[in-house]
């Protein structure tokens, strides 16, 4: 296999690669989604889905390589991302490994591409093209959810150790536009916007902003995978937030951590039952 990246030009690795590691959680849970979970033989510590990939041996973190363990599984091919994992990519290539990075999705149908481009350059085509059409029925599924008379506004949240919230370039802003609802800052022309320092972005003044937007609905996805129901509804409160609609009418969502900040397949199926829910907040 001889396939061009725009990342890191050509890269070259087995037809049918036997070794495959993985470094983004979603290329993992598409690699094992596409039938090839018996090939992958590291993954990052981030990488919990499915429940099959966490006894994979443990080869860094999102952004860091424990380097010799990596090398001792003798990769035919290492799959990445980039923004946050350009430190990384731009280290396995200093290695030597064949590397191949796949960008963050700016919408939901880049996971389509992302899960078509993953089975061809590991030689699960049929698998890729299913599962593609598979998800894109489930989009549908989404769509049917929208309302031609109303169209809410609806601010998230993802607790990333601070606010981290969805702009327009980004696949839960256009999973909200496809079931009716507006993301509350999807007129912001970034990927994330963040309420703490994050470099190269601006610390956005989350009350300020949401005091502005006045949302009909919050969804809050917290750290934990067990939270509390009313952990969302808590911190809008503990920021002097209840007199925001959404608050003060119990419209306050929370969800499990990587429910929506995931992008792998399961992101297309699980959204839906979480705008459902927003949707029932609203009625």
């Amino acid at each position: 296999m001889r396939a061009f990246n725009p990342f890191v030009g050509w890269v070259e690795f087995k037809d049918l690669p036997d070794r495959i590691v993985s470094l983004n959680p979603s290329i993992t849970e598409t690699l094992f989604e596409l039938g090839a979970g018996d090939r992958v033989v590291g993954v990052s510590s981030w990488c919990h889905r499915p429940r099959e990939a966490l006894s994979r041996p443990k080869v860094g973190s999102y952004t860091h390589l424990l380097e010799e363990k990596l090398i001792s599984l003798k990769p035919d091919v290492v799959f990445t991302t980039t923004g946050a994992q350009r430190g990384v990519l731009e280290r396995l290539v200093q290695l030597g490994i064949p590397t191949y990075p796949i960008p963050y999705p700016r919408d939901l149908y880049a996971i389509l591409s992302m899960v078509s481009e993953v089975g061809g350059l590991i030689g699960e085509k049929e698998s890729a093209l299913k599962l593609c059409s598979e998800l894109f029925a489930e989009l549908n599924r989404l769509r049917s959810l929208a309302r031609d008379d109303v169209m809410p506004d609806v601010y998230v949240e993802i607790d990333l150790g601070g606010p981290t919230i969805p702009g327009y370039f980004n696949h839960i802003t256009h999973a909200l536009h496809l079931a009716g609802l507006r993301n509350a800052f999807g007129d912001r022309g970034v990927d994330y916007l963040y309420g703490m320092e994050v470099k190269g972005y601006e610390v956005l003044d989350v009350v300020s902003g949401l005091r502005e937007k006045d949302p009909d609905v919050i969804v809050f996805e917290s750290k934990s995978f067990h939270p509390r129901e009313s952990e969302g509804l808590e911190v809008m409160v503990s920021r002097g937030l209840s007199d925001l609609r959404a608050v003060r009418e119990g419209r306050v969502l929370t969800v499990p951590a990587d429910t929506l900040a995931h992008y792998g397949p399961s992101f297309v199926r699980e959204v839906r039952k979480v705008l459902e829910r927003v949707w029932s907040l609203i009625s």
